[in-house]
């Protein structure tokens, strides 16, 4: 390890290393306390919300942490290897979905949900 004014650094393989674990523990958090939402599950009541997040050069950008929050709801969900997310069963209303990425801008979108499955397609956030 290199030292910087007494400091110890970490190699930057190590660092990337521990950001891929820490997306796969928030992963995994949300997996154990059921709030996680995917695409193809059946919707009891209410729409499905779903989109594909991407990076600015077009990539799929797993591990995103996705909010979606509205009057008495409250969901959370984490992009998928390809980049996919959804949320299952969303009741009509207005919502807020906030995108959450390490050391990259939120990024935020309105949404009205009615009857309707919403597309929001992709998101980029960079």
């Amino acid at each position: 390890m290199k030292t910087r004014g007494g400091v110890r650094r970490l190699p930057q393989f190590l660092m990337a290393a521990f950001c891929a674990l820490s997306a796969v523990s928030v992963a995994g958090a949300f997996a154990a306390d059921g709030s996680v939402s995917r695409v193809d599950e059946p919707a009891s009541s209410g729409s499905k919300v779903f989109g594909v997040t991407v990076s600015s050069d077009g990539s799929a950008l797993p591990g995103v942490l996705i909010s979606l929050s509205g009057k008495g709801v409250k969901q959370k969900t984490v992009s998928e290897t390809d980049g996919a997310f959804g949320f299952a069963s969303v009741p009509p209303g207005d919502y807020v979905v906030v995108f959450q990425f390490q050391g990259r801008k939120k990024v935020k979108r309105k949404i009205p949900v009615t009857t309707e499955d919403i597309d929001l397609g992709t998101i980029v956030v960079d």
